[in-house]
């Protein structure tokens, strides 16, 4: 048998709560959910870092972001580090990429063979954030920064004609069909792996009239966990609220419900790409021998406990789909606890490389086991070290239990079975699971240098950034180069009807 091809499909900053497939009941996504129907949903799926670089860059790699300088937007991804790309390339497969990685550096491809759309976001350093965790003050007069989100943009919530998302995200799903219809004319017989990285339902949630109107205000849920008064957050909350400059915009329920009204809309827009994509994957033949895998970055906090977007280690902003569909395994659900990490060594086994060819460390584990319906034991974890933190905070979730702490903040402990919300803390209370998971957090991050490395390299990148500024600016943008322009159209010496029938395709629609 020939080895599957592989379609791995990325969005951003979407939770998992949300999705039909995962309890909710008010977002539209008939394709997705036909998705999850035939595939294997994870119902407990975890980003390693709610950021969207780190969080790449640890599903690529395989390893917690933290492990390999990942810490934050403008950190650079090591051209050393080996991802699932260089692996899969290596082991006879072809790999393409359209869409956002958020790659940072001079590497931009980092194992793919083709690039086939640029980044959205900048691939130089200057989202570096300023190195001043110990010198965090509320009572500042913050300005913009580049790379963070302020919420001001959640009162922008609204239908619009375009935006740059949805512009960037049309280019993406181009470019991913028209490979795979490239894909199936081509001579190369390999197969082939995929990605294919929207930038929705990221923040600013605006979309068009279409999708703003397959919704109504009244018919929008509201938060699960209402509006916590600033005094009665955690402190991380507190310091999260204003690193967002939420106490100088005024937000009203109808803000909240205007601002997950357009979310939503993203969402069944990002849909509806989606479902252009299986489109023609059938139809371009290759629908029955490929392994279909769709997720987030991170997820959104959406208004719940009255916060917004990311860089909190709450459930709605860390915990993301994630649904695989593989041609050999029937539909299930998996309640086991996976990361985003195990990626890395689910799609190494899925293109068949033995785990004495992965010469290199990684940190998670292979999916494929519960594809068969067996249940998968052992923590998984997260951390957030980017602004709005004092210093590095860190989560371990293992069975029913999570817990979250920092040399900067109390720690906190939930368990998750009695207490999905995360509304009572356990911690500081004598719970036997506290002592176990904390050990299990020290022993797997340096929290005592973890800050003071953070420090340093963010130092470091900053002045580099500044020097690479002035004078000649040589860019580390990717600029997408034209694949196969003299044999796709009519070019010197071609003959009709020779030249048009080398690009016919027949209709391979799965039946």
């Amino acid at each position: 048998m020939p080895k599957p091809n592989i379609l791995l499909v990325m969005v951003d900053q979407l939770t998992s709560f949300v999705l039909n497939s995962y309890g909710g009941k008010v977002c539209q996504t008939p394709h997705l959910d036909s998705l999850a129907a035939k595939g294997s949903v994870f119902e407990n799926a975890y980003c390693p870092y709610p950021l969207c670089a780190p969080s790449r860059f640890g599903m690529m790699s395989g390893r917690l972001p933290s492990s390999i300088g990942a810490y934050d937007n403008g950190a650079e991804f090591p051209a050393a580090i080996p991802t699932f790309a260089h692996y899969l390339r290596l082991h006879g497969y072809y790999t393409c990429i359209a869409g956002k990685m958020h790659f940072v550096g001079p590497d931009q491809y980092h194992g793919y063979e083709e690039r086939l759309t640029t980044e959205i976001y900048p691939a130089d350093m200057s989202w570096t954030p300023t190195p001043d965790f110990r010198d965090f003050n509320k009572d500042e007069e913050r300005a913009y920064t580049f790379g963070v989100s302020t919420i001001d943009t959640v009162k922008d919530a609204g239908p619009v004609a375009r935006s740059m998302q949805i512009d960037y995200d049309e280019d993406v799903i181009h470019h991913a069909i028209r490979e795979l219809y490239s894909r199936a004319r081509s001579e190369d017989d390999r197969p082939f792996m995929m990605t294919v990285s929207l930038t929705q339902p990221h923040d600013p949630y605006v979309t068009t009239r279409e999708y703003w109107d397959l919704y109504r205000d009244e018919g929008i849920d509201a938060p699960n966990v209402p509006f916590i008064l600033v005094d009665q957050r955690d402190p991380h909350s507190q310091s999260l609220y204003y690193h967002y400059g939420q106490d100088k915009c005024e937000l009203s329920d109808a803000d909240y419900r205007r601002a997950r009204r357009g979310y939503y809309g993203m969402i069944s827009f990002i849909d509806h790409l989606f479902g252009r994509l299986m489109e023609a994957l059938n139809e371009s033949g290759f629908a029955q021998n490929t392994v279909v895998i769709f997720s987030s970055d991170h997820g959104d906090m959406i208004g719940e406990r009255g916060m917004w977007f990311k860089k909190t280690l709450y459930n709605p902003a860390i915990q993301i789909p994630m649904i695989i569909a593989h041609p050999d395994y029937a539909a299930n659900r998996v309640a086991s606890a996976v990361s985003l990490l195990d990626v890395f060594p689910t799609l190494l086994d899925i293109a068949e490389v033995k785990p004495d060819d992965i010469s290199t460390e990684y940190h998670g584990r292979s999916l494929l086991p519960t594809l068969r319906g067996e249940s998968m034991e052992g923590p998984v974890f997260a951390e957030h070290i980017d602004g709005g933190t004092e210093a590095p905070r860190v989560c371990v979730v293992d069975g029913n239990y999570k817990l979250v702490m920092s040399r900067a903040y109390p720690a906190s402990l939930y368990d998750l079975a009695t207490d999905p919300l995360e509304l009572d803390n356990l911690a500081g209370r004598g719970h036997p699971q506290e002592a176990r998971l904390c050990q299990i957090a020290e022993s797997k991050w340096p929290l005592d240098t973890l800050l003071d490395d953070v420090i340093r390299s963010q130092s470091e990148r900053k002045l580099v950034d500044a020097a690479l500024s002035i004078g000649r600016v040589e860019p580390w943008d990717h600029v997408p180069r034209l694949l196969e322009q003299n044999s796709k159209y009519v070019r010197r010496g071609d003959a009709f009807p020779t030249v048009e029938r080398r690009g016919y395709l027949a209709y391979r629609v799965e039946q």
